[in-house]
């Protein structure tokens, strides 16, 4: 009995430690429509043909670009109010501009998809129900293939995919916003997001300075 006794006090510590340890882990689901200011300098692009006759793409000058960004974030809280978040996200921009006026009548439309890490220092100075809330971080980007679809007039509509590197591109990002802890579980943050596109690591050639506006709304779930 003399040896039960402590084993059931330690187990008891232990199960107390681990519980306090799951509160610091959370769970969120981002959802983000963004919108991209592009600025591009004399560009072409050249889809994918698939044995149809196309036209390189130009760009040229600032282009707005809208969108989404939606996925999954883990966060570790290792001080109170503070935390760190990674996960992955998808992201998709358009932009819709009219095809050149050699061409014929009609618009293009350039869908850019990238595979999203955010890296994230988060800060949320009360422990009220209702708190700001304020993110430091970058994300880094990997692009897949683009989409292109070409409107001509009385012809058919081509849809056409546009091959771009695989480098990763690099953002630096600000926020800051709102949260609302729905239950001791459950929290509710709406965030205006601001971000600065820094490159790709050896590809200077094809840089186009921009940056994005977006309202990241997630909902967070703690173990």
């Amino acid at each position: 009995m003399h040896r039960t006794l402590p084993l059931l006090v330690a187990l008891a510590v232990f199960t107390s430690t681990l519980s306090r340890g799951q509160q610091k882990l959370s769970l969120s689901a981002p959802v983000s429509p963004t919108l991209s200011r592009i600025y591009y300098s004399y560009r072409f692009f050249y889809p994918e043909s698939d044995g149809q006759v196309v036209e390189p793409v130009y760009v040229n000058g600032v282009r707005w670009a809208g969108g989404y960004s939606a996925g999954a974030s883990l966060l570790y809280t290792y001080a109170p109010g503070w935390s760190v978040s990674a996960g992955i996200w998808y992201q998709q921009l358009s932009i819709r501009q009219a095809r050149q006026a050699t061409a014929g009548e009609g618009t293009v439309t350039l869908s850019s998809r990238v595979v999203r890490l955010p890296l994230l220092l988060n800060y949320a100075p009360s422990r009220q129900r209702l708190s700001p809330c304020f993110t430091l971080g970058f994300f880094i980007d990997f692009p897949t293939s683009s989409r292109v679809v070409v409107t001509r007039g009385a012809d058919p509509t081509q849809n056409l995919r546009l091959t771009t590197t695989s480098t990763p591109i690099f953002h630096g990002l600000l926020g800051a916003g709102l949260q609302y802890k729905l239950t001791d579980r459950y929290t509710l943050m709406a965030q205006p997001v601001w971000s600065y596109k820094l490159g790709q690591f050896g590809d200077a050639l094809t840089y186009n300075k921009s940056f994005e506006l977006s309202l990241q709304t997630q909902v967070t779930y703690s173990f």
